[in-house]
């Protein structure tokens, strides 16, 4: 029992009997002076009984991921899977070691080490898989601190690595045409409804017929990533061809297999097309970024464009607004009509402040 410093942390750690267990937990300063005053602290706690909200902090990491998953990935999120396989990634790098000891000195040591991993395609970790990652362990520390297992969260100060480069593969009209020209149904009309809609394969995989408009053009789309509803406009011809297969197979999901089962994957039917079409470096998520830059390129506002994607934040929706005709010039013409009115329509007790008109 007493005060000990880890192998590479600079946190002074504390080490006492609780129940018959041995607790390591970590008093997060470098100070011994203060790191004495916790433990003495922290065995007053032990001895009154008052350290019961505490011992969670010796739960080890790969029990709060678990937690994790359970109580919340599952819950809150359709993506869970991804969270899944962030988690059991993490749990070989941490393992074992209990939730309290695990620093920001720590987090950043993990992921210098994650940086330098190569990946199965031979190439190392990208960036934005790495900030993916930090904000998996933010979250789950962050509700660790809520549900009164942690004090404070190890990761919360961590900034995410810049520079990130995000992923934007788009395909041009002939390219869309000639991928659609080579997909079987009803491979072909899943690819027309994600470059159409911009929406995620899920959400096209769990779409069922009673979510269709078809009176006033609208699909409803409910189980999205983020958990929120939204409608997403179609055209005729996506109308006329999807009352078209409900004439042929009225059964509950849009996209179901003879006996009425939904279609699950689509993975190697898209690749095979994409082969045939002679189209490389595509996946299925791209068609929801084709989807955007068409419809941005076509002059839909930047708002309707987030509602129709189904963005949290107008950010997520801002790496289109290049693609928006017309959006500098017509700046160009409202600024030009500002001063085409000239100096003397400027209000005198503005043109006379130093420093607030400045004559060219």
């Amino acid at each position: 029992m007493g005060l000990f410093k880890r192998r590479g942390s600079e946190c002074w750690q504390m080490c006492f009997f609780l129940e018959g267990k041995r607790i390591r937990l970590s008093t997060h300063t470098s100070n011994k002076r203060l790191a004495q005053k916790i433990y003495e602290k922290t065995k007053w706690e032990i001895a009154t009984g008052k350290f019961k909200s505490r011992k969670r902090e010796s739960m080890p990491f790969f029990e709060l991921v678990d937690h994790f998953i359970e109580k919340h990935s599952k819950v809150e999120k359709a993506s869970w899977k991804r969270d899944f396989v962030i988690g059991e990634a993490l749990k070989k790098y941490f393992g074992k070691t209990p939730i309290g000891e695990i620093t920001a000195y720590d987090i950043k040591a993990w992921r210098e080490w994650r940086s330098k991993q190569i990946t199965n395609k031979g190439t190392q970790i990208k960036k934005a898989s790495l900030n993916r990652e930090l904000a998996f362990l933010k979250t789950m520390f962050s509700l660790a601190v809520e549900w009164g297992w942690l004090e404070e969260n190890p990761a919360s100060k961590i900034k995410p690595l810049k520079g990130e480069e995000k992923r934007l593969r788009i395909l041009t009209k002939e390219e869309l045409q000639r991928l659609v020209d080579c997909a079987r149904e009803p491979l072909k009309t899943i690819i027309i409804l994600a470059a159409s809609t911009g929406m995620r394969k899920s959400e096209i995989l769990n779409l069922r017929w009673k979510d269709i408009d078809f009176q006033n053009g609208f699909i409803r789309v409910e189980n999205s990533k983020n958990s929120e509803s939204r409608d997403v406009p179609i055209d005729d011809f996506l109308r006329n061809k999807l009352l078209s297969m409900k004439r042929e197979r009225p059964k509950d999901f849009v996209f179901s297999r003879k006996n009425g089962e939904r279609i699950r994957c689509i993975k190697e039917a898209f690749k095979a097309a994409c082969r045939r079409a002679g189209i490389s470096d595509f996946r299925f998520h791209d068609l929801r970024h084709t989807a955007a830059s068409l419809l941005a390129a076509g002059g839909c506002d930047i708002i309707t464009l987030q509602h129709i994607l189904g963005h949290k934040t107008l950010a997520m929706t801002q790496r289109y607004a290049h693609l928006i005709p017309g959006r500098h010039e017509r700046a160009r013409q409202i600024m030009s009509h500002i001063w085409s009115e000239g100096a003397t329509k400027v209000p005198q007790s503005y043109s006379s402040a130093k420093g607030m008109l400045v004559s060219y």
